[in-house]
């Protein structure tokens, strides 16, 4: 299922988001980290959703503290061929939604020790990256993330919500567009493509990948 949702900011139209329902607020906290809108779920003053046609959520803000978002040092990240295929055989298991319908997109997010930390569905794949790091901001769990894994192709936009979630490897399904790799070159971050059952491409800074 398809539908859109209104998203207004402080009182103005931000867009419309068409999604899958379901984990909204997961989807309106990730969509508006990863526009640069909020550094964390605190700076969501209140947020209330509407399902009268149309369907709309509105948002405001408390983000006049001046705080700065202040990430530690990313983790000494070190990853073999191995812990990848637990990895995706891990994401494949969770894909409910996807099982039941064959058309819908997923991100999740592990940590340093490959513990799945949070899961995302939707029928978008920038949807499905909002939600799992949306639901990650609200659990305070995204500083623990070291290893992200979407569905779909890499495009510059999920590289660059990788970056400003601190994330320093994004795998994906399929593969990676030139200006994804580009992205990820500039900002330092290991790009994985193509992964499958028993092998993957890895596009940019190798040397998070053991022999």
């Amino acid at each position: 299922m398809e539908a859109d949702l209104i998203v207004y900011v402080n009182g103005q139209r931000d867009g419309v988001l068409s999604r899958t329902p379901g984990n909204d607020l997961n989807l309106i906290v990730g969509h508006l980290f990863c526009n640069g809108m909020i550094n964390s779920s605190e700076d969501v003053a209140n947020i209330s959703f509407s399902y009268q046609n149309p369907a709309h959520v509105d948002v405001f803000l408390d983000t006049g503290k001046g705080r700065s978002r202040l990430f530690p040092s990313r983790p000494p990240v070190r990853l073999s061929p191995l812990q990848l295929f637990e990895l995706k055989a891990t994401f494949e298991r969770r894909q409910n939604l996807f099982k039941n319908t064959g058309s819908t997109h997923a991100a999740a997010l592990f940590s340093l020790n490959g513990e799945l930390l949070v899961f995302g569905e939707d029928v978008g794949r920038h949807n499905a990256f909002d939600k799992a790091i949306g639901r990650a901001l609200l659990e305070g769990i995204l500083e623990q993330t070291a290893i992200a894994m979407i569905s779909s192709r890499i495009a510059v936009e999920l590289t660059a919500k990788a970056t400003i979630a601190n994330i320093p490897v994004l795998c994906g399904f399929s593969a990676a567009t030139s200006s994804g790799v580009n992205f990820a070159e500039q900002h330092d971050i290991t790009l994985v493509g193509r992964l499958k059952e028993d092998s993957f491409d890895v596009y940019t800074n190798a040397w998070r990948m053991q022999e």
